[in-house]
């Protein structure tokens, strides 16, 4: 699917989902030279004639396989809200558009695995929204950990805190929320980073996870899920996923620690943004609605607003995407068979903590999914 060296490859973008994500994605795609159409579309017809209006869009409709069709369309992003992922997918990946989806690909991890099955049989770039990917520090902790510094790989730990807002505000819009948790939503995004840093190479084997659930249980889901996986090489990792801390946490989302231990080295990185501090007599709106007083800078993971602009790392993401569809250049997007592992191994670790017993790796997608869904 790669466009040949010095090739253009003009785009007609169609986003699905004009919610924050679809509008980051949609300033980016207008900002960028290659884009010679865009269309948008959202259930909302106010909101995404607004949008359209805002980014001069050539198109707009509430009908996404209208967008989809549309012959001007040669490449889709589909930002809607988790539930509604799949059925633009099926129909982009009928027209053979190339694709970057918000994670995950559906929330049956069933229809995932057709999803990457269908893409991959009609020959559809698939692509999926890993947007952690594209910051300095994590493409220097993988070029480092996988050029050997370290020597051989033998333990690892991440620990994720997400502010409980994140919970709420997700799960709210969702009737069904009964795979929708900490690990699926958040731990995903931790759990691909810590996967990308190590590499290809260390193929987990089992995993065994425990979960407790009391502030979130209005909601239903848990609070935290805490795992160990275990690597066919004998390397084994322990991961913590917690969505209990207070509204009033000063973080926007979430914080990140992780540590990479081998044989001749070590790394651990800080990414909680206790180096950038902001208090004010004055509330601060965060992203997310609530109110605080004290905020730490740079922990909304896709970026920031400044002088008009939207500057970060999900403007890295969509710009590299974009430049990959326009010029064929190599990025490190996760790709949809990575997208479709996340989802399995976090609900993998859901399913160990269901059972409060080790899940053996690889695991059927049919047999995963049954066993969430079965009564305890």
């Amino acid at each position: 699917m790669a466009v040949s060296g010095g090739e253009k490859n003009p785009i007609g973008l169609a986003v699905v989902g004009c919610g924050r994500v679809g509008r980051i994605r949609a300033r980016c795609a207008r900002e960028y030279p290659g884009t010679e159409w865009l269309g948008l579309c959202d259930i909302d017809e106010k909101k995404g004639r607004a949008m359209a209006g805002e980014f001069d869009a050539d198109f707009f409709t509430t009908d996404f396989a209208e967008l989809i069709k549309r012959p001007e369309v040669n490449a889709v992003i589909i930002a809607t809200d988790e539930e509604w992922h799949a059925k633009p997918l099926w129909e982009a990946i009928a027209q053979g558009h190339r694709i970057l989806v918000e994670k995950p690909l559906a929330t049956s991890v069933a229809e995932s695995a057709r999803i990457v099955e269908s893409a991959e049989a009609a020959d559809v770039e698939l692509l999926v929204g890993y947007t952690q990917r594209f910051r300095r520090r994590w493409l220097t902790a993988r070029e480092h950990v996988q050029s050997g510094v370290l020597g051989e790989v033998t333990s690892a730990t991440t620990r994720a805190l997400l502010n409980r807002q994140v919970g709420i505000t997700r799960l709210s819009k969702n009737e069904d929320r009964s795979t929708l948790t900490p690990m699926v939503i958040s731990g995903t995004h931790a759990l691909d980073v810590m996967l990308f840093v190590m590499g290809p190479e260390k193929q987990p084997v089992e995993v065994v996870s425990r979960s407790i659930s009391r502030v979130m249980t209005g909601i239903g889901t848990q609070d935290a899920t805490f795992s160990i996986f275990t690597f066919d090489d004998g390397t084994i990792w322990s991961m913590e996923c917690n969505w209990g801390m207070p509204t009033i946490w000063p973080a926007s989302t979430y914080g990140v620690t992780i540590s990479v231990v081998g044989t001749e080295g070590a790394l651990t990185i800080d990414d909680t943004h206790a180096d950038f501090i902001m208090a004010s007599e004055n509330p601060l709106a965060s992203h997310r609605g609530e109110e605080r007083h004290v905020h730490l800078l740079e922990s909304y993971p896709a970026g920031d607003m400044s002088k008009g602009q939207f500057w970060g790392p999900m403007r890295d993401e969509s710009i590299a995407w974009l430049s990959h569809l326009y010029t064929g250049v190599d990025m490190p997007h996760a790709t949809g068979a990575e997208g479709h592992r996340n989802l399995m191994l976090c609900m993998a670790c859901d399913l160990s903590a269901k059972r409060k017993e080790v899940v053996k790796l690889p695991i059927d997608a049919e047999e995963l999914e049954a066993g969430l869904k079965a009564k305890s």
